[in-house]
């Protein structure tokens, strides 16, 4: 990461300085609220938290693709700069095997010239100059080593002068020694070629020892890479295989150090960039400029081709590159705010008019209308809000019907507990019974009588159980057998386990009267009257069952409507619709009373409970 990181431009690192900020500003607008003056708090709307981290998000987004995209444009830059590079290394490689090849054509016309002049030394120096001024473009000298270290020169000053020298000792023993082969020196200082580089071959055949030598012209090579070097931007250098410079980097005067025709770059020296093994390095000079060193052995020679770059090139694209990634950065800045901006507003809109709906909701008016007229979250939750409303303004106004009709249906109880005919009846009856002298019933009917009074002037709300409603029957049938001189038989058919069942109060009474006066004519016949209990699936049902005339089909769906007769109304009787709306209004609409009736058979009333209200409710 750190060697990446120089790679970057000042500018790129001040970006990627702004991303650990985003990162802050994100984790601060989800977690944290502004305070506002004082002691209050000021919260950050949803809006403006989305307008931020939209925008950082995108911004984010934009730089990190910049980035990446800067990173490998770069990388790409870079493998082209290298691969160029080695295209002009192989070049020079190609130019010198051609040179070498020359070179070697030199030799061999000089060692076919002498063995055919061996004994004429003057053809031999006269051809001897003629292949030295035909090739002097590319070599200083050429001439004959003999073996006192004299010589046949070529050239103008070693065909004056041509005493033997102790340079030339180290050239006629290295081809003494390689008789087969060229023999190519180290770059040395030549009395008569100056800086140059000899190539030597020992003359076979000839009878005397003898060798061929060939001076080159390092400066002519040094010219021809100086051309390469202005040409393509970079340094190029021959160096030999101990780390001297044959030619090249004299003109440099950038990150390379030349002392004595050996170099170093930074704290690596020749020596050590000869022995990597690698083809690439990249190093740093001594002021820390960054440089990259590709080098390439030389097919012929034993040399090495060194170049060195300064990354200019590099530079100088990648300048041109980040005005371009500037540019994209501004373009991404704006197109961040304008994302950010859609999209707050996107969310704005529907968010507060959701919330204008509410505080009017608040407020209590329930009937307030805020459209949203949107195909999204938003407008199926504004639509699903309304129905909503409109379901709790039902709910309110059900309510209200629900405690009203309630509140009736009770006080309608309550005017019934205590019936004004049936007390006056009854005390007929008693005063019936002390004038027939049935003595011994007049306590029966009184007993009777208390007993109603009692349970009638009770709490109409209050639940009771079925034992106590079929008690209070019990009594009301007795009482109805003596003023009607009567046996109405009560038959209880309870199932075990719901004698203490939760019932409303009176709820039994009207069942039976109505099985009195309408099933057996007010008294004119009698019959037994039947009370079952038992469960089925989810529900009790509690029943009474008379065997007298019936109810026509036709009027059985008309009794249990809301709404007394005239009748019930002045006789002040508690009617089955009554019941019917109670149990209705208390458990649901699938409960209430049914009636079913065969005339001049069985008629049988049934009041449906849920089984699951007998838990905890009397």
């Amino acid at each position: 990461m750190r060697e990446a990181y120089k790679f970057l431009s000042f500018k790129q690192r001040e970006w990627l300085k702004l991303a650990p900020l985003f990162i802050v500003i994100c984790y601060y607008l989800f977690n944290t609220d502004l305070k506002g003056r004082g002691s209050m708090r000021r919260r950050i709307s949803l809006p403006l938290k989305l307008f931020f981290i939209v925008f950082a998000f995108v911004l984010s987004c934009i730089i990190l693709i910049s980035q990446l995209s800067y990173r490998y444009v770069q990388k790409e830059i870079r493998t082209s700069d290298i691969y160029y590079t080695n295209q002009i290394l192989d070049k020079v490689d190609q130019y010198f095997t051609v040179n070498f090849s020359s070179f070697q054509t030199i030799l061999f016309s000089v060692e076919s010239s002498v063995k055919a002049n061996i004994d004429n030394t003057d053809v031999i120096k006269k051809q001897l100059r003629e292949l030295y001024e035909l090739n002097s473009n590319y070599v200083s000298n050429i001439y004959l080593i003999k073996s006192d270290l004299s010589i046949l020169g070529g050239s103008t000053p070693t065909r004056i002068f041509d005493e033997p020298l102790a340079e030339r000792e180290p050239l006629f023993d290295a081809a003494d020694k390689n008789r087969r082969i060229t023999f190519v020196s180290d770059p040395y200082k030549s009395k008569y070629s100056g800086w140059t580089v000899t190539m030597v071959r020992y003359l076979n055949g000839a009878p005397f020892p003898m060798a061929i030598a060939v001076d080159l012209d390092l400066n002519a090579i040094e010219e021809t890479l100086f051309k390469i070097n202005k040409k393509e931007q970079m340094d190029l250098a021959l160096i030999t295989a101990s780390g001297k410079i044959i030619a090249g980097f004299s003109e440099n005067k950038g990150p390379i150090n030349i002392q004595d025709h050996t170099f170093s770059i930074g704290e690596t020296s020749a020596e050590q960039i000869l022995d990597t093994t690698e083809t690439s390095l990249q190093l740093h000079t001594k002021d820390g400029i960054p440089v990259s060193l590709l080098k390439k052995p030389t097919e012929k020679f034993n040399w090495t081709i060194i170049s060195i770059n300064d990354e200019s090139r590099l530079k100088a694209a990648l300048s041109r590159l980040e005005t371009y990634y500037i540019g994209l950065l501004a373009a991404g800045l704006l197109l961040s705010l304008f994302i950010s901006f859609f999209i707050a507003k996107y969310i704005r809109t529907p968010l507060y008019a959701l919330k204008t709906k509410m505080k009017r909701v608040e407020q209590g008016l329930l009937t307030t209308t805020i459209s949203i007229n949107r195909n999204d979250e938003f407008g199926d939750l504004s639509r699903a809000f309304d129905r909503m409303l409109q379901q709790i303004v039902e709910l309110i106004r059900g309510a209200e019907l629900h405690n009203e009709l309630e509140r009736k249906l009770e006080i309608q109880v309550l005017q019934s507990q205590i019936n004004p005919h049936f007390l006056y009846n009854t005390l007929g009856s008693i005063s019936n019974v002390i004038r027939l002298g049935q003595i011994e019933k007049v306590d029966v009917v009184i007993e009777s009588l208390i007993s109603i009074l009692e349970y009638g002037i009770a709490d109409a709300s209050e639940k009771v159980s079925l034992r106590q409603e079929l008690q209070n029957v019990s009594d009301y049938i007795a009482i109805q057998n003596i003023r009607y001189n009567r046996n109405f038989h009560l038959i209880k058919n309870i199932e075990a386990g719901l004698i203490d069942f939760p019932v409303f109060r009176m709820l039994l009474q009207p069942l039976v009267e109505n099985s009195i006066f309408h099933g057996y004519n007010g008294g004119g016949i009698e019959g037994p009257i039947t009370i079952h209990a038992y469960r089925e699936g989810g529900i009790v049902i509690i029943e009474v069952v008379d065997l007298g005339e019936g109810i026509p089909t036709d009027k059985i769906k008309h009794i249990l409507i809301s709404e007394p007769s005239d009748v019930e109304v002045k006789r002040k009787r508690i009617g089955l619709n009554n019941i019917h709306d109670r149990i209705r209004l208390h458990y649901g609409e699938q409960f209430g009373l049914q009636i079913l009736s065969i005339p001049k058979e069985i008629t049988r009333v049934q009041a449906l409970f849920p089984a699951g209200s007998f838990k905890g409710d009397a």
